[in-house]
């Protein structure tokens, strides 16, 4: 007689299903560390693709942009510091800057604030002290201060206090190290626009003097030349200086994501170890390696390079010192236009407002209202609708500029349902080409009056 073969078929059956099982769910934790690493290292990267809709693995598609929380914030300071130096040496920042990431839209920019800017430094204790702010990474360690988490934090927490800017992450060099890490880089690429000249320049404290130049046009510099073009003071000031630093952060930025470093794990790794000794920073290896990727996806024309150079103006203290004033209103408009929303800088929408309200003035007053939420100027007009007067605002969406249209509605505090509709048959520009018009009705003056 044959052995009987159902029983052995039910236990493979069994362990053929318990195998199965195991194998799925291990699969799905490793989508589930995939997932977080997702959100957490490469934000806005959508590495999973449709997969992300799973249970738990946080939610399909992200926003469109980032709100101001979900940006990330990374300040950059170069200290002061020569080669030369002895050990311990205080230092002051000689330079200052923000770099801004939208993961979500894939828009960056780059504010570079001015080392002699006139600014409230906290002292820890609930007080401030008037100082430029490059002495605040100096001052954490003074006998009357000692600031808790130093430089650094000190650093921060002025920029929280001045410009109501967050920071999320921090990289502190010195001169020297950024020598050796363009050179690690190979050096970088930089379309010089205007002679630039010193004729007795050095980098440290013996060093003997001597002449530089950079002729306009196309240059290759490694990581010296680079040093001396972003520190050269003579013939220019101080934002001329940080305008040349914003071209070279460019162009080591373009460096260090290019394919051929980010896709070759050994460079990638010993260039990361060098980042590591020649920097102090709490951006840790798989965060960088984020970041670096969504860099890399951002276009040159969505990074935004801007200095605060037409909201400061020279200024003596009291003691003598001769230093940068700037105006709050001026400087609160700059900040919020840095960080306009990033999906409606990059459909850059022309907006006409149009007062179909018959209360004059009131078309300008809403022009004014939305360039207080960061919209450049230049992509604002006004002027009197053709049509009959209205008592309810709407906006016109004519060219495909949705996600524009329904931020104005936000802002304006209008239900989605003003967004453009049968309301808006013949609507038509009065200035020239406009993406979007804004008809402004009586409701937005009796909401201003009640305000």
């Amino acid at each position: 007689m044959g052995r009987k073969a159902p029983p052995q078929r039910r236990f493979d059956l069994a362990v053929i299903g318990g195998i199965a099982l195991f194998a799925a769910a291990s699969v799905y934790g490793l989508l589930l560390v995939a997932s977080w690493a997702e959100r957490h290292l490469v934000p806005g990267s959508h590495m999973l693709g449709p997969l992300a809709s799973l249970p738990g693995m946080g939610g399909g598609a992200g926003p469109e942009a980032a709100t101001p929380e979900q940006r990330i914030n990374v300040l950059l300071l170069g200290l002061d510091l020569r080669p030369d130096d002895p050990p311990g040496t205080p230092a002051r920042t000689d330079s200052i800057a923000i770099l801004t990431l939208d993961p979500y839209s894939n828009t960056a920019g780059v504010l570079s604030i001015p080392r002699d800017l006139w600014v409230q430094i906290p002292t820890g204790r609930g007080g401030y002290f008037y100082q430029r702010i490059n002495v605040a990474y100096e001052a954490a360690d003074w006998p009357d201060v000692r600031y808790p988490g130093g430089g650094v934090a000190l650093v921060k927490d002025t920029i929280k206090r001045n410009f109501d800017i967050t920071i999320d992450h921090y990289v502190v060099m010195e001169w020297s190290s950024f020598v050796q890490l363009i050179d690690a880089l190979g050096g970088i690429d930089i379309n010089v626009p205007e002679t630039v000249y010193d004729p007795a320049y050095n980098d440290c404290n013996r060093c003997p003097y001597r002449e530089v130049l950079f002729r306009p046009g196309p240059q290759h510099m490694d990581g010296q030349r680079a040093l001396a073009y972003v520190r050269i003071r003579y013939g220019s000031d101080d934002l001329d200086r940080i305008e040349r630093q914003q071209q070279v952060m460019m162009a080591v930025l373009d460096k260090a994501t290019s394919a051929g470093i980010l896709l070759n794990p050994a460079r990638l790794r010993e260039l990361y170890d060098r980042f590591r000794r020649a920097v102090n920073t709490d951006v840790g290896p798989a965060r960088a390696l984020g970041l670096a990727l969504k860099l890399r996806d951002v276009p040159r024309e969505q990074i935004k390079a801007v200095s605060m150079r037409d909201v400061v103006y020279p200024m003596t203290t009291a003691g003598g010192a001769d230093v940068l004033g700037w105006d709050q209103d001026r400087m609160r408009l700059l900040v919020r236009q840095f960080f306009l929303d990033g999906k409606v800088d990059q459909e850059a929408a022309r907006i006409e407002v149009q007062n179909a309200s018959g209360v004059p003035g009131l078309a300008t007053q809403v022009r004014d209202f939305l360039t207080g939420q960061g919209l450049p100027q230049e992509r604002l007009s006004v002027a009197n609708a053709n049509g009959p007067r209205t008592a309810e605002t709407t906006i016109c969406d004519l060219n495909g500029k949705g996600y524009t249209a329904r931020k104005l509605a936000e802002w304006l505090g209008l239900p989605e349902t003003r967004v453009a509709a049968s309301a808006c048959a013949g609507v038509a520009p009065v200035n020239g080409p406009a993406d979007i018009v804004v008809l402004v009705g009586w409701d937005w003056a009796s909401r201003r009056a009640g305000s």
